[in-house]
This record gives structure tokens, sequence and C-alpha cells, in this order.
């Protein structure tokens, strides 16, 4: 089946300077009167706007992309590693991004993370307490595993907090 034109333009150098035609194997057609110099800075012209265009339309991505990572993170909860199976997601998500929201995004799955490596500690602390008992020999051991898991929790702490300010930031500039 044959594809009909929804509409036929027809142009002349008579009438216009710069006919630019690109086909839909790519091939590209150009005429022009224009100087060289002129007809590039025409295009230049042109590719910045459909760069600012398509700024603009990344800077308007949805504002609940933030909700919608927590959201897969929860959707991912059972998964063996949260935070990993989450990430996978959002790097396999091609909608264009804003820098804040990537950074938000880190700080969500990073913080996760660093929950999930908490846990893990704890579990490996109560597992050896289990095998060993809290006795001159262990005590550092157990110690450690404590301070590990403490540093962990706290780092996870701070990036939420930061998230959590980076948040009211948001809405703070959206009530303006």
């Amino acid at each position: 089946m044959t594809r009909v034109p929804d509409r036929i333009a027809v142009a002349s150098l008579d009438t216009h300077r710069l006919i630019i035609a690109v086909r839909n194997d790519g091939t590209t057609d150009v005429s022009s009167n224009l100087h060289p110099h002129q007809a590039a800075g025409v295009l230049r012209q042109l590719a910045d706007s459909l760069d600012h265009t398509a700024t603009r339309e990344a800077q308007q991505a949805p504002a609940d992309w933030v909700a919608d990572v927590r959201d897969a993170l929860d959707f991912n909860a059972e998964d063996r590693d949260p935070a990993l199976a989450t990430l996978r997601d959002v790097l396999l998500d091609d909608a264009p991004r804003t820098p804040a929201q990537a950074l938000a995004a880190a700080r969500i799955l990073l913080g996760a993370h660093a929950r999930h490596l908490a846990a893990l500690v704890d579990h490996e602390q109560d597992a050896t307490r289990g095998r060993w008992g809290l006795n001159r020999s262990t005590r550092g051991l157990l110690t450690g595993f404590s301070n590990a898991r403490r540093t962990l929790t706290a780092y996870a702490d701070r990036l939420a907090d930061e998230q959590a300010l980076a948040d009211a930031d948001d809405r703070e500039g959206a009530d303006r």
C-alpha cells in the first residue's frame, strides 16, 4: 500500500531563500540562493530553536517522576536487591529527565541501597553473635558490624534529608 501525502508544498528559489528536503531514507536536498555563511547561520538558528524546544520539553517532564522512582522501589521490594532492580528500571526508562530529577533518583536509590547494606550488616552481626556469642574474641568484630550499620544508616538518612529539602524547594518553586 502506498502512502498518500496529506499535504504537498511547492517551493522555488524565486520565493524562498533556503529549501531543505529530507527524504524518508535520510538523504537531504538543499537548495539556496544565500551565501553559504548565511545559510549556515540560518541552520544554526533552526538547530538552536529545536534544541531550546527539546530542553523545554525535558524540563516539563513529569515532576512526579521522583514519586515514580519511589513506587518502583516499592514494587521491587521483594527482589533480592530492590535498589539494584529499581536502578535497572530507571536506566531503561528513556523519557527525558532534568538533572534535578536524575539527582533525586540517585539520592533515593543510593539511600535505599545503603539501607539494604545496613540490613545485610545487621543480619551478619546477628548470625555471628548467634554462632559465636559475645566474648572477648568477637566483641571487636560485633562492634565493627554495629559501627558499619550506623554509618550506612546515617548516610541513607542524610540522602533522605537532602531529598526532602530538594522536594520542598521544588514545591516552593512551583508555588511561585
